[in-house]
């Protein structure tokens, strides 16, 4: 890791008035691992710099010391050297930064969305936080859904999708359809049930977001879908409750 960012870490600890092992209890990691920071042998992974900027209450480009600098200006016509952008799909989650510096980030961890001088949305168990400000969290935790089916939907979509990819070699963006096997098995369940609030719609918008995200650029204001999580279950529960004593 650059030397830089390691010794922005130290600083930074230091003035929150962390020692190496509450800043490890506070991430869940050890005190080596925070140690190996500082010294620049490793560098924290992308989960990792999020709970940071988080906790100094800075944005990940002031962590990562992406500040202006004054590089001598190509001409337009050499397209070749862009900003950097990556995918990554891993163990970890999700994790795309655009040419445009707009991030996102969706892992076990909750959902966090970055845009470039303009709003950050950071979705997690804490709550709905958007530039910052804490937003109502109504029946969020209520979300449930059944697994089990007796048609095996599931097992047909990915056969399907393997078959798909290994004949097209296009994994991307259309690895997204795996997400209509719990919408199924959510589905199912609603109107066995007949139970609105059996639906994952939390799945639906999400996988909303990210193909209007990775097809259309759209992440922002796509994410706005997010906001409607807690007003579909809302309703859901005010229609279920209504049937049980109609």
């Amino acid at each position: 890791m650059n030397i830089e960012i390691a010794n922005k870490l130290l600083q930074l600890r230091k003035e929150k008035g962390l020692s190496q092992e509450a800043l490890a209890q506070e991430l869940g990691i050890s005190r080596q691992a925070v140690s190996k920071w500082e010294r620049a042998e490793a560098s924290p992974d992308t989960d990792n710099l999020i709970e940071l900027a988080k906790l100094y209450d800075i944005s990940l480009d002031e962590l990562l010391l992406h500040e202006p600098t004054t590089k001598e200006e190509k001409p337009e016509s050499q397209e070749d050297e862009q900003p950097e952008k990556y995918v990554h799909i891993g163990m970890d989650g999700i994790h795309v930064k655009e040419n445009t510096g707009d991030e996102v980030h969706v892992s076990w961890k909750g959902i966090h969305v970055h845009e470039k001088g303009g709003d950050k949305v950071d979705i997690d168990e804490d709550g709905v936080y958007i530039n910052g400000k804490k937003r109502e969290k109504k029946d969020w935790d209520d979300f449930k859904y059944e697994h089990r089916y007796e048609f095996p939907f599931g097992t047909i979509v990915f056969l399907g999708y393997l078959i798909y990819v290994v004949m097209t070699g296009q994994w991307h963006p259309t690895w997204i359809i795996l997400f209509i096997i719990p919408l199924f098995s959510s589905l199912a369940s609603a109107i066995r049930k007949r139970k609105l609030s059996h639906f994952a719609y939390p799945v639906l918008a999400l996988m909303i977001f990210l193909w209007y995200g990775f097809t259309q650029y759209l992440w922002h204001p796509a994410w706005i879908i997010f906001l409607t999580v807690p007003c579909y279950y809302a309703i859901a529960h005010y229609i279920d409750h209504r049937k049980n004593f109609s």
